[in-house]
């Protein structure tokens, strides 16, 4: 599966083809098409298969390139290169380029040889593709300040590395990428923390949150900075998720109460018209307008038995209050009535 990484990369070069141009030129010195764009990467055959490419760039219908990040030694690419190679060269009529970016320099020589297949009698089937690897070296020329989008290149060759020298290249990306338009500013700065170790990237908060004990250059601050804004950022969106979060639970609850008091509402009007009481618009009124699940629950079992609704429902008719004794007259005794 993919790497974050090799996606971020993959997305940049989709989006922003001039990328790749800009980084064949300042490291090989050789210019490529600007007429290059992006084309479906998936190769069909007449019979059922296909190849999964990382991007496949075309210019008219002669020119192509095939652009493959590599982050570690893939055996299958000894039959897939030559192979999307030779169906494009079939389908334009051209040869193009198969350009293979990786920040090893295991993979680099690996990649320079791996599709070259010699048989015991001597057929020789050879792709060699033009190798860019992205170390140290070719991580400095690419920290140039007319070309700042090239510092996504520099920083993504950083990913596997955590000292000292590799955190100073990513605190100059981030210097260098302050000098792009701002829309591609914030682009690039998300690009290159994403391809980042979850190390460096550690250690990049640990010298945010400590710039007096570790040294800050002003291509630190800069970071220091906007990793800042992102934490605040982050913090207020977990913020409003969690009270979102909160807020649908405590919608929930209540619903469940409502929704559990109506049901006994319900469940009492239809007690007490199956038994023959049929309630008034007021007795409905109060027995809706009731969300105590206990009082509902005692009037449910007093209307099993009650002979009225007012009974069940606990309420005295004007009949039965108790009538007050005269002042001054005593109860009649049995002897006296006799």
């Amino acid at each position: 599966m993919p790497s974050t990484p090799h996606e971020v990369l993959i997305v940049a070069l989709r989006e922003q083809p001039g990328l790749l141009g800009a980084l064949v030129s300042r490291l090989t010195g050789v210019q490529l098409p600007r007429s290059l764009k992006p084309t479906d990467a998936t190769l069909r055959f007449v019979k059922p298969a296909e190849l999964r490419l990382d991007l496949v760039l075309q210019g008219g219908r002669r020119r192509w390139v095939l652009v493959e990040l590599q982050r570690s030694v893939d055996p299958a690419k000894r039959r897939r290169w030559p192979l999307a190679a030779s169906l494009l060269f079939s389908q334009t009529g051209a040869l193009g380029d198969v350009i293979v970016i990786t920040a090893r320099r295991a993979v680099a020589r690996w990649a320079e040889r791996v599709a070259c297949v010699r048989t015991r009698l001597g057929t020789t089937l050879q792709l060699k593709p033009v190798v860019l690897h992205l170390g140290a070296a070719e991580s400095k020329a690419l920290l140039d300040e007319r070309r700042p989008e090239l510092a996504l290149f520099a920083a993504w060759a950083m990913q596997h590395r955590h000292g000292p020298a590799a955190r100073a290249v990513v605190e100059r990306a981030f210097e260098l990428t302050e000098r792009l338009p701002r829309a591609l500013r914030r682009a690039q700065q998300r690009a290159i923390l994403s391809v980042l170790s979850e190390r460096m990237l550690e250690l990049l908060r640990e010298a945010s949150m400590n710039p007096d004990k570790i040294p800050e250059t002003p291509a630190a601050r800069k970071l220091r900075l906007f990793l800042e804004a992102q934490g605040r950022k982050k913090g207020r969106a977990e913020g409003e998720a969690k009270g979102r979060a909160e807020g649908e639970a405590k919608g929930r609850a209540e619903g469940e109460v409502k929704g559990r008091a109506e049901g006994r509402q319900e469940a009492l009007i239809t007690l007490l018209r199956a038994r023959g009481l049929a309630p008034s618009p007021d007795d409905e009124a109060r027995i809706r307008g009731c969300a105590d699940a206990a009082k509902l629950d005692r009037w449910i079992a007093r209307a099993a038995t009650a002979t009225t609704v007012r009974e069940a429902l606990g309420t005295r008719t004007q009949g039965a209050r108790a009538r007050p004794r005269p002042q001054g007259r005593s109860r009649p005794t049995p002897a006296s009535r006799s």
